[in-house]
């Protein structure tokens, strides 16, 4: 096999374009990066971008973002097993830190499996994942409320949901950085609140919007106001409204450790895909003698 490195994220999309899109759910934020930062000039550290390849066919796909982490894809998975070590192999030789990846499961473990012994660390389980997709709606039982695009007003209390939403998922920001994150999302639309009776209960944001699919994250309803359906009613809402916008699907991650959402996403129409895991890579703790 062999490793294939990009100088931009513009010839990386050329050579990976087609095996991107025809998995365009699965490969939903690889592709999306590359839409995005296509034209970005970078300053300091580049994004690592590379395919590994036998006879021609991609067998792996690899993208760094700093700094984020790498993200990997295969469209089989018995070929991106078998890549793992030729990408895991060229990255030591080239002397690339590698402090976080995210790809599909099964790819994910054998990539922190090589890793983690050759450069005698250990792995630490951030995010145990399932990404769902969604053709079409199915509307759950009807409630009082309204989903609307979120205003500038609605920026006295989005900051703090989205710190207490990331507390919960260990993706944890600052205020700061949450004021920030909800003021660009608020100005570009792609923020939505359900409001009950004029009052906010639940929010969901758009984002990715790529090819033909669009994903949904964001969702978070504040724990005195779950068990109300408000979630299912946000997230059915915005989901409607991204196909009415002229999307073929919607896309969402959950949370493997919380059945209550797999479930209610299950009942809007949501369908399961794969499973992705996020893996942090840090120094081995070592026994102290007592």
């Amino acid at each position: 096999m062999e490793v294939t490195r990009y100088s931009s994220i513009a010839a990386f999309y050329r050579e990976v374009e087609e095996f991107l899109l025809c998995q365009e759910d699965r490969a939903g934020i690889m592709l999306g990066n590359c839409l995005r930062f296509q034209d970005k000039v970078w300053e300091g550290e580049q994004p690592f971008l590379a395919t590994v390849k036998q006879n021609g066919k991609i067998m792996l796909s690899a993208m760094l973002i700093p700094p984020y982490a790498l993200l990997l894809l295969e469209k089989e998975e018995s070929d991106g097993v078998a890549a793992v070590p030729f990408l895991v192999r060229y990255l030591i030789e080239e002397d690339y830190y590698i402090q976080k990846v995210m790809s599909p499961k099964a790819i994910g473990k054998v990539f922190a499996e090589k890793w983690t012994t050759a450069h005698h660390l250990e792995e630490k389980l951030l995010m145990d994942l399932r990404l769902y997709t969604l053709p079409s709606v199915i509307q759950p039982a009807a409630r009082p409320g309204r989903l609307r695009i979120a205003t500038e007003a609605d920026l006295s209390f989005l900051p703090r949901w989205i710190v207490e939403m990331t507390e919960e998922t260990n993706q944890i920001m600052t205020m700061a950085e949450a004021e920030a994150y909800a003021k660009v999302r608020v100005e570009n639309k792609f923020l939505f609140i359900w409001e009950e009776h004029g009052k906010p209960v639940s929010m969901a944001a758009k984002t990715r919007p790529n090819i033909k699919g669009v994903s949904i994250n964001l969702v978070y309803t504040p724990k005195n106001l779950r068990g109300k359906g408000y979630a299912s009613a946000c997230v059915a809402a915005l989901s409607d409204h991204l196909l009415n916008e002229g999307f073929t699907f919607c896309t969402l991650y959950t949370d493997l450790s919380n059945p209550t959402s797999n479930k209610i996403y299950q009942n809007i129409g949501y369908e399961p895909v794969c499973d992705y895991i996020e893996l942090k890579f840090n120094e081995k703790r070592t026994e102290r003698p007592a």
